[in-house]
């Protein structure tokens, strides 16, 4: 029916509500007028509304703060929250799932409504749109019975004239007039061909594969729910992060015991599945900066809804932004979750120049969810059904080794902001020492101090990023601070354009050979092959956030059949 997609009689449904960013999902008991209850629950009487949606984020202010305490603090690395710990605590707060920033991907039951108390408005699971102010008034005549199957005329009617198309969340900050505004800066024009070099970075076909299989795991999410974002919430600073982090090949990659081991819906380790805003007692939720604008391997990265009419504003802000840090020559980002704009800023004789790209899609191969019509439409309303919208293509095994432009363009970048800080090679850059010395000392050193050796000069950069080091879990007590400082397994010593791997164990010496699965992800048919599965981690130290959905999965290049072993 409108609120609630065909069903059979009785059947138990879900209701999401969302509030401060997240969804919370609760279950609806079987009756046929559970839609006609819950709508004639919000008051009509603006006075009494206000009431009302006060009341309601109260409710919720004190499930997110129960659920905070119980469930999303931990003290220390070592604990977790078991299956039937978390269930418990979900009951208590009167909920079935926890509570996300992401749509949740599978619901238990079908789904009915949603109502954004930040955004005031309700949403059908037809894909039309209310203001919670100013539903219908004839809410009696939504049903949701399965013997109701087509909607009387003036039910259409009504909700053609007043849905509304989904709002963008635009800051408050840049409301300038548009038009009008003039920047502080000369314009010139950069082409994005200097960034598209095939052989870009050490373990560039690496990192782009891993961006790959990350970007079909996301895109649904991100092309649905990245119009109620804004840059200072959670879950986009964290899909930020993440892009960042691959560009620049300042993400680890952590060893999973197998393929099936699928994110376990009712159970909380360390580190935290990306979207679980899980962290330590003593620290903030995710892996990414609290700020939306932020130094990245000398790069000035901001982030910003996706406003085009508002680019040159962005631009002037980052460019005064980075001039006050004292820079007087940098590189930087714009970023949204969308697309990418390049910026390379010089500052001389007080006249600045800021040389930028246009816009780069990050997620042009991926469909966006229709929204709601701007107007009703003009044909006749006897011929109109609202149907679900048109989900977002998840991507072919071929579309995820396409090549990507924008990516590689970013990392290209990444790397000529980090060489342009090196010093030339010379006498004085390559030490007293035998560059043999150089790299054992540099073998014994926390992958923090790693990576950082390799923006200290060439020699050092070609050897720090001749190898990737891989991680394991220390059983069920997750990773360690340490882990991802001292305690890596495995490293990977060569990466061919074709994708495939050379792995080496860091103890046994044995050096194993890898080519990515041509389905990324859990195999469809379980099958005795030797596998090695890479689980993006993201952050650093105490902060930390991983992502089982975009493991990458290689197969034995020699012995692709033979059981899996300790390689």
């Amino acid at each position: 029916m409108f609120f609630a997609p065909r069903q059979n009689r009785h059947q138990t449904g879900i209701q999401l509500t969302r509030y401060r960013g997240k969804y919370y999902s609760q279950e609806i008991q079987p009756t046929s007028t559970i839609i006609q209850e819950t709508l004639s629950s919000i008051p009509t009487d603006s006075v009494q509304y206000i009431l009302w949606l006060k009341k309601q984020r109260q409710q919720y202010a004190r499930k997110e703060k129960q659920l905070e305490a119980s469930i999303f603090t931990l003290v220390d690395t070592s604990q977790s929250r078991d299956t039937t710990f978390i269930k418990g605590k979900l009951q208590e707060a009167e909920l079935c799932d926890l509570p996300s920033p992401l749509f949740p991907r599978q619901l238990a039951h079908p789904l009915l409504l949603t109502i954004d108390l930040d955004l005031q408005i309700l949403s059908t699971a037809a894909g039309a749109h209310f203001r919670l102010n100013n539903l219908p008034r004839d809410r009696d005549k939504f049903s949701s019975e399965a013997s109701n199957a087509v909607l009387h005329w003036s039910t259409l009617h009504t909700a053609v004239k007043q849905s509304i198309a989904l709002p963008w969340r635009t800051p408050t900050d840049l409301e300038y007039d548009c038009d009008n505004y003039r920047s502080n800066y000369r314009a010139v024009p950069l082409s994005t061909d200097k960034w598209l070099s095939p052989g870009f970075g050490f373990y560039g076909s690496f990192f782009e594969l891993a961006f790959s299989v990350f970007k079909a795991a996301y895109s649904e999410n991100i092309s649905r729910e990245c119009i109620r974002w804004s840059p200072n919430d959670y879950i986009f600073r964290e899909f930020a992060y993440a892009v960042v982090s691959f560009a620049s090949g300042r993400v680890f990659f952590r060893i999973e015991s197998s393929p099936y081991r699928d994110v376990e819906k009712y159970k909380i380790s360390w580190p935290p599945e990306l979207g679980v805003e899980c962290h330590l007692s003593n620290q903030v939720a995710g892996s990414a900066p609290e700020e939306s604008i932020y130094w990245f391997d000398n790069v000035l990265i901001n982030l910003v809804p996706d406003i085009p009419k508002q680019r040159h504003i962005y631009i002037d802000k980052t460019v005064n932004f980075g001039i006050k840090q004292g820079k007087s020559c940098f590189q930087a980002i714009l970023l949204s979750l969308s697309s990418v704009v390049l910026l390379d800023v010089k500052v001389e004789n007080g006249i600045r120049t800021v040389k930028h790209t246009d816009r780069l899609d990050l997620f042009a191969d991926y469909m966006a969810p229709s929204a709601s019509p701007q107007s009703p439409p003009s044909h006749a309303f006897a011929n109109l059904q609202i149907s679900t919208p048109q989900q977002p293509t998840s991507g072919s095994a071929t579309s995820l080794y396409r090549k990507n432009e924008t990516f590689i363009a970013l990392s290209n970048f990444f790397t000529a902001a980090t060489l342009r800080h090196l010093k030339p090679q010379s006498r004085d850059t390559k030490g007293r020492l035998p560059s043999e010395l150089y790299y054992m000392i540099l073998d014994c050193t926390d992958s923090a101090t790693f990576l950082a050796c390799a923006k200290v000069s060439h020699l050092f950069r070609s050897y720090c990023l001749s190898k990737l080091r891989l991680y394991e879990k220390n059983g069920d007590m997750g990773i360690r601070k340490s882990s991802l400082v001292d305690n890596y397994t495995h490293q990977i010593t060569k990466v061919l354009p074709s994708r495939c791997l050379t792995v080496q164990n860091r103890v046994s010496g044995k050096i194993v050979d890898w080519s990515p699965c041509k389905e990324q992800g859990p195999p469809r048919i379980p099958g005795q092959r030797e596998l090695l599965c890479l689980v993006p981690v993201f952050g650093e130290s105490d902060r930390l956030s991983e992502s089982s959905r975009a493991m990458c999965v290689f197969e034995n290049i020699e012995n692709p059949t033979s059981p899996q072993n300790d390689f």
